[in-house]
């Protein structure tokens, strides 16, 4: 797993970040038969907070310490492990289901596989979830300024470390990574502030930070895009939420 790359953005991440529709959490409620769930790349714990509104019992694994310091301070009741996707340490045969949000495109695949293999119970579900943003207005001319600063920009989950897997992952999950499979989709729209909007683009992993030469055009650029589609200090992002939800 890529470790660091969210050092230094747990602020930003923590306050500005999504967080994910109810009906996903209803829809993984009924088609899951869980009690204890781990949350693995649980970051801040934005999908973690979610999923506390069900009575499940829950363990979230996140292996950055910056992250790391939020998730505790966020949900001081959540059992908390500092360790990768790989190698988690958690109890084999433990869990009825694992979740990752917002994470998977980081993980060495195949290890996970074999580590979520080790983890669930007979009969337990593995989901992968996104946020994926829109692709057109408003989401395009941000991403066009991103591409422009950001070496290393990527306007959707590329599935970094292999080039085995990057481009289409709804492919690789749908064909080769799960044995069965049940999909959920929905649209999701998030009213942003313009401090909401910079930040949610700061804490992503390829945005420039404040030391890079080309900070200032970066942000006056951006600055630029909300004001454009902004109305009464909002504009409106729009996700789309997506969850597979397997075996493996």
């Amino acid at each position: 797993m890529n470790e660091q790359k969210f050092t230094g953005k747990a602020d930003n991440y923590d306050k500005y970040r999504p967080s994910y529709p109810d009906s996903l959490l209803e829809w993984l409620y009924n088609n899951t038969c869980a009690l204890n769930v781990a949350d693995i790349g649980a970051g801040t714990g934005k999908f973690t907070a979610c999923l506390t509104k069900k009575p499940w019992n829950i363990t979230a694994v996140e292996p950055n310490s910056d992250m790391l310091e939020k998730l505790r301070h966020n949900l001081p009741g959540i059992t908390v492990v500092q360790a990768s996707a790989e190698n988690t340490g958690l109890a084999a045969a433990s869990f009825g289901l694992i979740t990752v949000a917002q994470a998977f495109h980081w993980f060495d695949k195949e290890r996970f596989r074999t580590e979520c293999r080790r983890l669930l119970k007979k009969d337990g579900k593995l989901a992968i979830i996104w946020n994926e943003r829109s692709k057109t207005g408003m989401s395009a001319e941000r991403d066009a300024v991103c591409m422009k600063y950001c070496g290393a920009f990527h306007s959707g989950h590329v599935f970094t470390g292999d080039s085995r897997f990057d481009g289409d992952g709804d492919s690789f999950l749908r064909n080769e990574f799960f044995t069965e499979l049940e999909y959920f989709s929905e649209m999701y729209h998030v009213p942003m502030t313009k401090e909401a909007f910079i930040g949610d683009i700061l804490s992503r992993s390829y945005a420039l930070s404040e030391s890079d030469e080309c900070f200032n055009n970066f942000m006056a650029e951006l600055e630029a895009v909300f004001e454009k589609y902004q109305k009464g200090g909002l504009v409106t992002a729009e996700y789309k939420t997506t969850c597979y939800l397997g075996s493996i």
